[in-house]
């Protein structure tokens, strides 16, 4: 038989399997360290380069609003300074009043002018106007044009109109601290027609407003005219307000460029549809014109810039400053014109009640500037403040805490395991 043989060579020794734990190495450590340490360099050095800028624009926007609200405060004063005086020149204020609404026309020139400055992107007048233009339609004719802003003209002229005949009875100050009031008038309209949010503090502004409207009608007693003075005002205010929320209204929030068109369109209907009613007052002997050299043109034009100066600060500051800013020089127009009736006329009759009225109209409209979040906000930074040192020091002892461990802990060499 033959024999069934196998031979079996001897099997080799095994191949030794190494498992590599991974493990970073101190070089590694050093190197994300030196990572880090570079990453947050970077960002302190970004950081440093940003604040100044960002602080540098701060600070010259607080200089610019300090600037501009002290113009609107003199331009205001003074305009009406000038405006008093015209009308004991020249009693008309019909006519007066749509003189000035004619020089409206220059705001979106200077409201181009304006872009210019800041703007770095340059566009065409008449590419600008149509972009600013389109809350008045699709097609810009000037019947449409004319169509769109004949009740924003009829509500500017009203305005004007009450001012100057306000301005017949009572002093500067006074009418300048009623005309103060239509923030609150404003206000309410805004919360009846537009649905705003209501605020329990701007409700106390207006009852501010009202108390300090009530005790500077009855300043000089109750048998003089400033009852029909600050009626007037009251009237002028409210006319006032009723022209803002129309044009929150149709435009939406209230922004340069579209406001800078309206003005303009409103200086077009004054010129156009409100020269005739100049004409019927002449033929009727309600107002009277003298010769044209005898009206007092050097004041009038001095009114008439003033206060278009006065309107294209408030409505065009923004552009280069706070608003807040811009409001608080609208109240400071109640100090500038008592110093104006003070310093220049001297007709001011100071007593405590005129000054408290003053002073509690100016707490109402400071009241109406707080935004709609100034609760929450406040009470944010209150609680920041409270619990701020404690928040960092319990930061700076977890980080502490973190270091001392890292540091305490031994670096561990790669290990090997051997299977055989």
């Amino acid at each position: 038989m033959n024999k069934l043989s196998a031979k079996i060579s001897p099997a080799s020794e095994p191949v030794p399997i190494t498992l590599h734990l991974h493990t970073t190495s101190a070089n590694e450590k050093d190197t994300q360290g030196e990572n880090i340490l570079l990453d947050d360099s970077d960002t302190g050095q970004r950081f440093k380069r940003t604040c100044p800028r960002c602080s540098l624009q701060v600070a010259w926007r607080v200089t610019c609003g300090i600037v501009l609200g002290a113009c609107v405060a003199v331009s205001w004063a003074w305009g009406t300074h000038n405006a008093k005086e015209t009308l004991i020149k020249h009693p008309t204020p019909f006519f007066i009043t749509w003189f000035c609404s004619i020089w409206n026309v220059l705001f979106f020139p200077l409201y181009y002018l304006c872009q210019l400055l800041v703007e770095k992107q340059k566009e065409f007048p008449n590419t600008k106007f149509r972009k600013c233009s389109r809350f008045l339609g699709d097609e810009l004719t000037v019947r449409a044009l004319l169509k769109g802003a004949a009740p924003f003209s009829v509500l500017w002229h009203l305005s004007g109109y009450l001012y100057l005949l306000a301005l017949c009875h009572i002093s500067k100050l006074d009418v300048s601290a009623v005309l103060c009031c239509g923030q609150a008038f404003v206000f309410l309209l805004s919360w009846i027609g537009l649905k705003d949010r209501f605020m329990g503090v701007r409700i106390w502004a207006v009852i501010l407003s009202i108390t300090g409207i009530v005790m500077m009608a009855y300043a000089d007693g109750f048998h003089s005219d400033s009852i029909t003075g600050v009626a007037l005002g009251v009237g002028s205010a409210s006319t006032s307000a009723c022209f803002k929320v129309l044009f929150r209204k149709r435009v939406g929030d209230v922004q340069p460029g579209p406001a800078s068109v309206l003005f303009s369109c409103v200086g077009l209907c004054s010129f156009i549809l409100q020269s005739w009613v100049c004409v019927v007052l002449y033929l009727t002997d309600v107002e009277y014109w003298p010769p044209s050299q005898n009206i007092p043109w050097d004041t009038l034009c001095v009114m008439a810039s003033l206060l278009l100066g006065f309107n294209v600060l408030v409505n065009l500051g923004g552009m280069f400053t706070y608003p807040s800013l811009i409001s608080l020089g609208i109240l400071s127009t109640v100090p500038a014109s008592a110093a104006v009736d003070i310093l220049v006329t001297a007709t001011l009759h100071i007593n405590h009640v005129r000054v408290a009225a003053a002073g509690i109209i100016s707490a109402g409209y400071l009241l109406l500037q707080l935004p709609e979040n100034w609760d929450e906000s406040t009470q944010r930074c209150l609680r920041t403040l409270w619990h701020g040192n404690w928040h960092e020091d319990s930061i700076v002892g977890e980080e502490t805490m973190v270091d001392t461990v890292g540091i305490g802990q031994a670096k561990p060499k790669p290990a090997v395991v051997v299977l055989s």
